[in-house]
């Protein structure tokens, strides 16, 4: 019986390497679909594992070789039938790559032919994000890392990593993108953007904290940084602390004091009565018209600077409203709290007639409606309406 196991293993042994030089030869004469089905054949079976490792490493190499021979072939037909051609000719070399004297051997073509596999996978994850395709460009972006850190990585791998990382960051695919970055940063790769990407992914992921622990960390690399400090200072509005955040767009504006938008940023802070303390209008109306200088057309800002106007002056209307008896002092007091607001709603009415022709919304023809009616201005309130 013993001798019986050893016949019939020697027998399936050399029927494997019969499928395995069938596939060679099918291969070398172009005649792609039965070296696949050979080679499949070979490795697939219970038995491939027996064989010896070197037969085993020319066996994942042949297959290397009649799978990508497939994809670089003009027959569509062929290809439709493996769809994930690439992914076996990777899977295959792989496997071959784990016998290091084989490799030795055949270094050569193993090297060439890997090569081509990372290219492929770059090119394809590379077309894939330019499409705007980033949960698909993630994993190839990965794959060619892979590969890449396998021939040794060094700084082109670290460039895949970071790419794939990124992709999954874009996609959304935050715990993905934080294992990446959390590898790159493993692979000794640190610097302000890594921390900036990773303060994104723990925000995607809602941990505020952790988020302020990556950003703190990348100032502590480089705290000149306009996007941490911006990740830091959008950190701050999101939970409602606007006073935090001050400081920061005052560093960001030194940097760049030509920004419109952060001038926009520190008139909104400023022009919000939550804000407590730091509440003031005469800044925010300062920012604002700042933030006009350097850009005219600024919607929002023009939006913001007339809503301004019309909130000051509505505090004196609240006073006067508040006025109830009917002396002369109080009269005089009530029809001069009255002006004091209708003259800051003329200083602010243009504001926001510019802004209306800019963008003619019912928020912004609401508020013109209530200045003019404010105003007694009667011919513009039926001019706004449409009336004659």
């Amino acid at each position: 019986m013993i001798l019986l196991v050893i016949a019939l293993t020697a027998n399936v042994m050399m029927a494997q390497k019969k499928d395995r030089t069938d596939a060679y030869m099918y291969n070398k004469n172009g005649q792609y679909e039965k070296a696949m089905k050979s080679i499949d054949k070979c490795v697939n079976h219970e038995q491939f594992l027996g064989m010896k490792p070197n037969d085993q490493a020319t066996a994942w190499l042949y297959r290397a070789a009649i799978y990508q021979n497939i994809l670089q072939s003009n027959d569509e037909n062929l290809k439709a039938q493996v769809p994930n051609a690439l992914e076996i000719v990777y899977e295959s070399l792989m496997n071959c790559m784990k016998n290091e004297s084989f490799v030795e051997e055949n270094q050569m073509e193993i090297a060439t032919r890997i090569g081509s596999v990372l290219t492929a996978y770059y090119s394809q994850g590379a077309d894939d994000y330019n499409n705007g395709k980033f949960a698909e460009a993630a994993p190839l972006f990965k794959k060619a890392y892979d590969i890449a850190k396998s021939l040794g990585g060094g700084n082109e791998a670290s460039d895949m990593l970071n790419l794939a990382a990124t992709s999954a960051l874009r996609a959304e695919e935050y715990t993905t993108a934080l294992e990446y970055f959390d590898e790159l940063k493993l692979s000794g790769v640190e610097n302000a953007e890594l921390y900036r990407h990773m303060a994104a992914c723990y925000n995607g992921l809602g941990d505020a904290e952790q988020a302020m622990d990556m950003i703190n960390a990348g100032l502590a690399i480089d705290p000149s940084d306009a996007n941490l400090i911006l990740e830091k200072v959008n950190a701050y509005l999101k939970e409602g602390k606007g006073a935090d955040a001050v400081a920061d767009l005052e560093k960001l504006l030194e940097l760049d004091p030509e920004n419109a938008q952060l001038l926009f940023v520190l008139g909104t802070i400023y022009g919000d009565e939550n804000n407590g303390d730091i509440f003031d209008t005469d800044k925010a109306r300062q920012y604002y018209e700042q933030a006009l200088t350097i850009k005219p057309d600024y919607y929002d800002a023009t939006y913001n600077i007339g809503v301004l106007y019309t909130t000051m002056a509505n505090k004196y209307i609240e006073e006067a409203n508040e006025i109830t008896g009917f002396s002369k002092a109080e009269i005089a007091k009530y029809d001069g709290l009255i002006e004091q607001a209708n003259e800051l709603l003329r200083t602010g009415l243009p504001y926001l007639q510019q802004a209306y022709e800019a963008q003619p919304s019912d928020d912004v023809k609401n508020v013109l409606r209530s200045i003019y009616v404010k105003l007694k201005m009667t011919d513009e309130v039926k001019a706004l309406d449409g009336r004659e």
